[in-house]
Parts: structure tokens; C-alpha cells; sequence
């Protein structure tokens, strides 16, 4: 008996230093190789952890902590192949490294395992499961368990303004994602040379997660990257900062000689380090993008039945409401008005009191009252689905609550710097009472845009009523290198209530037309592919004539270097693309820069309404490769319109998901007359059904080209899928569905 008792008193020891094993360098920091128990993971996951000089002799201090996400081919211990930096201690990084920055700081840096990979399989370089996703580990959602178990175990101030996160190239990719989608945890989040987009999320649902859009993630964290100067990402990070530099107070970012690295590493601690002693407060409104179908924000619980890849968006969020939509896309995606979305509010309001919510669909112009009661904490459940929706949030007697809708370019197809823009804005009333008199000032950088006209009046507006300003707002943007211009909007009524609002909007260069194009309607060409290699193939929907034809789907090809380029397409037309949809794809240029960024294009649909000539402008965006770099070459195309729509209608997907409804996405130049699901058993007994996109029968949202049924109850069982569906033209298509589906 003793003698077991010892065996397994030994067994546990010899686990204890497995799982906790270490030095002390001589500059007196404790640096440890640990391990815990993962629950989101089923597994072990390792961390290295720098506990700064006098750890272990003052038990009672607390210190703050940055984490740190570690690069491709890299793990927590260091470089396992390639060993383009090493940053951890002694010489490494020329001196500049983790060891040395915690002697002489009070803090402590957690270094994570991104290891992707079953210890079972193969070695594997990739880290974090990201571009392409090929397992179930979801590190983003692993990330506040890595920070419970830490607050648990050490001695931390476990408290969003003593944590930040950093991390290098893919690592640093994975930085600004976790500190964009947590920021109610860090106050800080730091970037060395980080990726600029990657195919990111659930195994079943990956999205294409680009920086660039999700600057409105941030609010209330402070910001930054380094890069070298001949950093083969550099041209990314060129990108990110004409955007990020002019919609955002609280970024920054430095250019180092020298390559992909940790570079400034001491600099950059430094700075998240300042952050602990000077952290940005909780915004009172805040902004919200996410990627998964279920999330946690500011003490905001977010659910959807999203089965699709897409986002969740959350604007102008505080006490009085929000707006959210659902889209497939950033920025201006196809929205998702048949997923259902509730959103859980922080505690904030008075418990089990009565509210009043005002639902504004603004893509459907519906509005809506409820009447919903506070639980036990003060939280509100707010329920809609995955259009654009004003949710004003009343008590029984409140003030107006004014919010802008949208705006709108009145005098040419895109702003241009050096010329003067006539823009009107929309305002709504998602309160309990009218606002009186109600005038709204327009402000920006003056350094940017000059305001020529930057006050409107908007009379009075009613409770769930939108208004067009009565006098248009007119600006010049002076500087020709901007690309996107903040504005600021301040409304105010006759009781001296005040509002609010910021809202962006993009600016095109003034560029020459481009003559030598395209244009591709199921003609077969050979185009440049992933920057350097080129692809023979048939692209575009249509009758292949060069021709653009009513109901047609096209790209616009633009030659140059001897070559077919694809091009991303900005316009304003109400020819192209029906209300709903917008078709952008990407091409990823990963094989040519190793980067994992992507070039995109635009496939727009011409709308059947416009059978005589047409003309449509463009203004349209390629790359040219510059190894490593991209050249982003732009130009105005002019393209005309003619003849009838003989084009049958497009399915992009078909999805059963899970509660026996059929749902298929169809799009077309126009309406949609019928569509027929064919449905075929193992035995060969077949039935069809009629699906509709009226928002009965199990379709969920009118009119968002998602058409439905509820299927009768049939045998559980698997099933073959036809499609059928017809245009108002008699154009038809039919599309097998290559998986069979399952009916219970």
C-alpha cells in the first residue's frame, strides 16, 4: 500500500515538472515552459511564460500582462525550422527581446502555443488554423480561457486596463483579430509585421477577415504596428494605413529598417505598457463586427442562426439602442434578412422595468413597437433578423432618439478629391416622442475637406419617421492622396437634445478612362491569376458576344503588360446588380507574395429593365504584381448596355439547415417567376416542391433572394436535390446539388 502510494506520489511530481518547467536568466527573470487543460480544445496546450525580477519574493504584487502570439513555423519555445526571429532572450533580436524588457519592467508577457495540429499527426509550420481552416480548433474562442487560467494561476491585475495582446506577422495577424473582437479584455493590442487578411473562423462557416474593414472594432483600444522598410508585406501595410490613419484617433503605426521581424519590439512593449497607466475609457458607444454566429461583446451576448459564412454588425451601440445587420461581406455586403438575430444587453437599464423597442427595417421600410421587460439584471432580449435595423431602446416617457440612416452622393457617380460633393443625409426618429426642429452640423478634418455647405434642417420628425434634409451638404476634399473621409454629424432639436453620428465615406482618385478592356459575358479568356501565373476559362454569364446585355452576368477585363486583369468595380447605377445583390470574389495572391492577401473583383449582374442602350460607368481597380509588392492600378470604364435578357437565373447555394426548411440563394437581372425543388430518395421515390421568397411557408424574409420551403413531413432520410428555377423572361436553369441532404 505504501509503496503505491509512493508510486503515484512520484508519478505526480514527475507530471509537475513536466507541466512546470524553467529558468532563472541572470538578469533575475523567471522564464517557464508551463502547460493546462484546454476545454475549448479537448487537449494540453502549451505557454511560455516571463515572470519579471522579485516574482516569487512579493507574493502579494500584482502585474500586468502582455501576451504574445508567435509567427509561422514558430512555436512557444522558438523557431522550430525557420528561423527568420528569434525574440525570447539573451542575443536574440540584437538584444531588444521579451527577457529584457520584463527586467526592467513590472509586468509579465505570456507567450501562446499556436500549434494546429492533433500530437498524433503531422508536424505542421501553419500555426492558428487560419488561411485555409482546416481543423475545429477556433483560437479566437480559446483565447479568454488562455486568460482565465492565467489570472488564476499567477499573480496578474486581472483587468482589461493591465492586458494587452501582440504578436508577429501571422501571430500579428491573430493580435489585431483577438484584440479586435475582445475589446472589453485589452486595452492595448500591438502588431510586428502582421498579415493583412486570412480565411479565418468555423471549419463549416470561413470568411475572408480583412483588416482594412474592421478598424470600427477598436474603440476604446489603443493601436499599433511596426514594419520594416523591406519587409516583403510592407505593401499591405501601405494599404492599412491610407485607411486606418483617417478613420481612426486611436492608431499608430512605425517604419523600421530592416525586414520581417519583431522589430521596435522594445518600442512596442513600451507603448502597450504606457497603455496600462494611460488606457483609453469604455466607450459610451461603441462599434461591433464578428465573425462567428455567436459572440460576447462589452457584456453584450450576441446570438444568430447564421448557417452560411457572413458577419454580424453592431453600430452606434449604447443605453438608448444600436444598429445591426448581417452580411456575407465587408463592407457593403449582401445582407441576411433570413437569419434570425437576438441580441442580449449588458445590465444596464432598471430591473424588470418595461421598455419600449422600436424596430426600424431600414432596407425594408418596416417599423415595428414592442414592449419587452428587464430580467432580474437589468438586461434586455432584443429579437429581429439579419437586415438593416434601428432598434431604439424607450423608456414609457423619453426624449426623441435621432440616428442618421444613410447618406447619399447627389452629383456624380463617386466623390473625387478637388471637386465640390452635394451629399444628402437621412435622419430617423426611433424614439417615443416627435423631434422638433431639428438641424444637423457636418464637420471633418479640416486639414482633409473643406465644408462649403455643413448645415441642414430637417423640420420635424416623428416617431418612426425618416427625413431627407431639406438643404444638401456640400464638401472638397484638398488632398488627393486620402481615400476615405470621417465625418462628423451633429443633430439637434428645439429642446437642445443633442446627437452624434459619425459615418465614412470612400473618395476615388480623379483617374484618366481606360480604353483597352473587356468585357467578359461566357466568353473564354486567359487572365492573370495570383499575381504572376495566368488561367484559360469562361468567365462571365451570358451569350459570349463581348456585349453587355441585359440580365447578363459580367467581368470587366482590363489588358495591360500583355495580359487580362480582373477589376473591382465601384459604381452607383441602379442598371447594375437589383436591390440585394453584390457579387465580389477574390483572388488570393499567397503563391506570389506569400502573404495571404487577395486581389478582388466584382461579377455585376445588369439589371433587365434597361433593353435599350444604356450607358454605365465604372470605376474600376486591378493589381499588377511588383515582386513582393502589388501595384493597385485605377481607372474610369464606360461601358453600354443593349439588348434583351435571355439570361437564366444564377443559384449560388443551396442549404437545408436543420429544421427541414430548403433554402436556395437564386439571382437574376430580374424577378424571379417560380422555382421547383426536385427531391429524390435512396428507393427512387420522388416528390417537388415550390419554393417562394414571399416570407411565408418557411421562407423567412421577403425579397432577399432566398427562397424557401418548409418540406412535409417525410421519412428520415437522404435525398438528391434538383433546382429549377425561371425568370419573368421564361429564361430557366437547372442545378444538382452534389451533396445529398438530410430530412427527418
Amino acid at each position: 500500500m505504501q509503496n503505491n502510494f509512493l508510486t503515484k506520489a512520484a508519478g505526480f511530481l514527475c507530471l509537475f515538472f513536466v507541466l512546470h518547467t524553467g529558468t532563472l536568466a541572470q538578469t533575475g527573470v523567471s522564464i517557464i515552459d508551463s502547460r493546462h487543460y484546454s476545454n475549448v480544445f479537448g487537449e494540453i496546450r502549451n505557454y511560455r511564460i516571463f515572470l519579471p525580477p522579485g516574482y516569487y519574493k512579493n507574493p502579494g504584487k500584482k502585474y500586468p500582462v502582455i501576451y504574445f502570439l508567435h509567427g509561422w513555423s514558430q512555436r512557444y519555445f522558438g523557431s522550430s525550422v525557420d528561423r527568420y526571429a528569434e525574440y525570447d532572450k539573451g542575443s536574440d533580436n540584437k538584444g531588444d527581446n521579451m527577457e529584457k524588457f520584463v527586467a526592467h519592467h513590472d509586468v509579465i508577457v505570456v507567450k501562446s502555443d499556436g500549434y494546429n495540429r492533433d500530437a498524433r499527426e503531422e508536424y505542421y509550420l501553419r500555426p492558428y488554423n487560419i488561411g485555409p481552416v482546416e481543423t475545429f480548433r477556433q483560437f479566437p474562442v480559446y483565447f479568454p480561457e488562455l486568460i482565465a487560467y492565467i489570472d488564476a494561476t499567477y499573480h496578474t491585475k486581472a483587468e482589461r486596463d493591465s492586458r494587452a495582446v501582440s504578436g508577429l506577422s501571422m501571430g500579428g495577424f491573430m493580435a489585431f483579430m483577438i484584440g479586435g473582437k475582445y475589446p472589453h479584455l485589452f486595452c492595448a493590442v500591438g502588431n510586428f509585421c502582421g498579415s493583412p487578411e486570412f480565411i479565418i473562423g468555423p471549419k463549416d462557416l470561413p470568411v475572408e477577415y480583412r483588416h482594412l474593414d474592421m478598424y470600427k472594432n477598436y474603440d476604446g483600444v489603443n493601436i499599433r504596428l511596426n514594419y520594416g522598410d523591406k519587409d516583403f508585406i510592407r505593401g499591405y501595410h501601405e494599404d492599412l494605413n491610407k485607411v486606418w490613419t483617417q478613420v481612426m484617433d486611436n492608431y499608430q503605426y512605425k517604419i523600421y529598417p530592416g525586414e520581417h521581424s519583431t522589430i521596435g519590439l522594445g518600442e512596442m512593449f513600451d507603448f502597450l505598457f504606457t497603455s496600462f497607466s494611460k488606457p483609453i475609457q469604455k466607450p459610451r458607444r461603441w462599434n461591433h463586427i464578428d465573425l462567428y454566429p455567436e459572440f460576447s461583446v462589452w457584456d453584450y451576448s450576441i446570438r444568430t442562426d447564421r448557417t452560411v459564412p457572413g458577419f454580424t454588425v453592431l453600430e452606434n451601440t449604447d443605453q438608448r439602442g444600436f444598429k445591426c445587420s448581417v452580411r456575407e461581406l465587408l463592407p457593403d455586403g449582401e445582407l441576411m434578412p433570413f437569419v434570425n438575430v437576438s441580441v442580449v444587453t449588458a445590465p444596464v437599464y432598471e430591473l424588470n422595468q418595461w421598455y419600449i423597442i422600436n424596430d426600424i427595417d431600414v432596407k425594408g421600410i418596416k417599423t415595428s413597437r414592442d414592449t419587452i421587460r428587464s430580467d432580474q439584471e437589468g438586461r434586455l432580449r432584443i429579437t429581429f433578423n439579419g437586415s438593416v435595423h434601428e432598434i431604439g431602446i424607450n423608456k414609457k416617457v423619453d426624449k426623441p432618439n435621432i440616428a442618421m440612416a444613410a447618406f447619399k452622393i447627389k452629383n456624380m457617380d463617386w466623390p473625387t478629391p478637388g471637386k465640390e460633393v452635394v451629399i444628402s443625409v437621412k435622419l430617423i426618429n426611433k424614439g417615443l416622442t416627435t423631434g422638433k426642429i431639428i438641424t444637423a452640423g457636418l464637420s471633418a478634418n479640416d486639414h482633409i475637406v473643406h465644408i462649403k455647405k455643413g448645415e441642414s434642417t430637417f423640420g420635424s420628425i416623428g416617431i418612426n419617421e425618416s427625413k431627407t434634409g431639406e438643404i444638401p451638404y456640400v464638401f472638397q476634399v484638398i488632398n488627393d492622396s486620402i481615400e476615405i473621409v470621417k465625418f462628423k454629424l451633429t443633430i439637434r432639436d428645439a429642446n437642445k437634445n443633442e446627437w452624434i453620428e459619425f459615418f465614412e465615406v470612400p473618395v476615388m482618385k480623379d483617374v484618366p478612362e481606360i480604353k483597352n478592356f473587356k468585357i467578359a459575358d461566357g466568353t473564354e479568356f486567359t487572365v492573370a491569376k495570383n499575381g504572376t501565373d495566368s488561367e484559360t476559362l469562361v468567365i462571365g454569364h451570358g451569350n459570349g458576344d463581348g456585349i453587355a446585355n441585359a440580365g447578363e452576368s459580367i467581368e470587366i477585363l482590363v489588358k495591360d503588360q500583355d495580359k487580362y486583369w480582373r477589376t473591382k468595380l465601384t459604381f452607383s447605377d441602379s442598371a447594375v446588380d437589383l436591390p440585394g445583390i453584390n457579387i465580389r470574389k477574390s483572388e488570393n495572391w499567397g503563391s506570389f507574395d506569400h502573404v495571404g492577401g487577395s486581389m478582388k473583383y466584382s461579377v455585376p449582374i445588369l439589371s433587365s429593365k434597361y433593353s435599350g442602350d444604356h450607358e454605365l460607368r465604372f470605376f474600376a481597380e486591378y493589381w499588377l504584381p511588383d515582386k513582393p509588392l502589388h501595384i493597385i492600378k485605377q481607372g474610369k470604364i464606360v461601358i453600354s448596355v443593349s439588348g434583351s435578357d435571355h439570361e437564366p437565373p444564377l443559384i449560388s447555394w443551396v442549404n437545408v439547415p436543420g429544421d427541414n426548411i430548403l433554402q436556395a440563394k437564386i439571382q437574376d437581372g430580374s424577378k424571379i417567376k417560380s422555382v421547383v425543388a426536385t427531391l429524390t430518395a435512396k428507393d427512387k421515390n420522388t416528390f417537388k416542391i415550390n419554393l417562394n421568397d414571399g416570407g411565408k411557408e418557411g421562407d423567412r424574409a421577403e425579397g432577399d433572394n432566398i427562397f424557401s420551403k418548409m418540406i412535409p413531413a417525410h421519412e428520415f432520410g437522404f435525398y438528391k436535390v434538383s433546382i429549377e428555377a425561371m425568370d419573368l423572361f421564361g429564361n430557366k436553369t437547372l442545378h444538382d446539388v452534389p451533396d445529398e441532404v438530410i430530412l427527418h
